[in-house]
């Protein structure tokens, strides 16, 4: 009968692969992929610089609107995405800290106390206990610092998402406010328009009547003054669609959310060229204006 013997080099061998097969993967690597120095058609313009690593700031105050700032203040605590963006950024940190702590040992004390006896001749006694203990989990494979880095991972992108859900809120709650401002210019347009139909009808029903305009005259004129209340009409059902928009934006019930026209003397303020420029090129995935 054979008897087979393993040699110390045998056993090491064995070793070596049974501590290859338990340890971690290798370490994830971005692959390279080809880069173009510059697209043919972009010839007389200026590569964008969002600069992702900086906070946007208060860029609507450019248009020194005291409304519009007020409004994009309070996306901040009532825009429900950026509420929930907020809470996944909160939680995704909670992991991190969890995970990293698993890193260290684990020290765990109790304590209790019973007191018993004193009725009658039986006498009082008192009994105290403590138990301390301890754990920890050596990091020989690389399972928790691979674990610790996917969830640092995790709150990045979370950070990412929660910075672009309030930027996406203040840059759709800024294009709804503008549109809605210009609503109101338009309307009022038109309502001067209306005034001014409703005279040139009367004036033409006053000729007709007098036998110096033509029915046809008459019949022009209604139908100027109807187009134009058809589009006052329309015009004031956008408006009002905007600012339900607004107001879900906000978080606040559309009914109990209202915005005053401007008065007719106010104007927006456009932003300086440079600063308008330098805001667009701050924001993520935009280009420069032609150089």
């Amino acid at each position: 009968m054979n008897k087979h013997t393993l040699t110390p080099v045998s056993l090491a061998l064995l070793a070596a692969s049974a501590l290859a097969g338990c340890a971690a993967g290798p370490k994830y690597e971005v692959p390279a992929t080809p880069q173009t120095a510059a697209f043919k058609e972009a010839d007389g313009w200026a590569p964008a610089a969002p600069a992702d690593a900086l906070e946007r700031g208060p860029w609507w105050t450019l248009f020194g609107d005291p409304v519009l700032n007020e409004l994009a203040a309070s996306i901040e605590v009532s825009n429900q995405n950026v509420a929930a963006a907020a809470a996944s950024y909160a939680q995704a940190r909670a992991l991190v800290s969890e995970q990293r702590a698993q890193l260290f040992p684990q020290v765990d004390l109790n304590g209790s106390a019973n007191r018993s006896g004193g009725g009658g001749n039986t006498r009082t006694a008192s009994a105290y206990r403590v138990n301390l203990g301890g754990s920890w989990e050596p990091d020989i494979w690389g399972r928790l610092g691979a674990a610790s880095t996917a969830a640092s991972a995790s709150a990045a992108a979370s950070a990412a998402e929660l910075a672009a859900a309030r930027l996406s809120a203040q840059g759709e709650l800024a294009a709804n406010y503008f549109a809605l401002r210009q609503a109101d210019a338009q309307k009022a347009l038109l309502q001067a328009t209306v005034q001014g139909y409703e005279r040139v009808l009367q004036i033409t029903q006053n000729r007709f009547g007098a036998a110096i305009a033509a029915k046809s005259d008459v019949l022009q004129a209604e139908t100027q003054l109807a187009n134009a209340r058809i589009d006052l009409i329309s015009i004031t059902r956008q408006r009002a669609q905007l600012e339900h928009a607004i107001a879900v934006l906000l978080g606040k019930a559309p009914a109990e959310f209202s915005l005053a026209p401007l008065p007719q003397a106010a104007s927006l303020a456009l932003p300086a060229a440079g600063a308008a420029t330098a805001t667009a090129t701050g924001v993520p995935g935009s280009a420069a204006a032609p150089a």
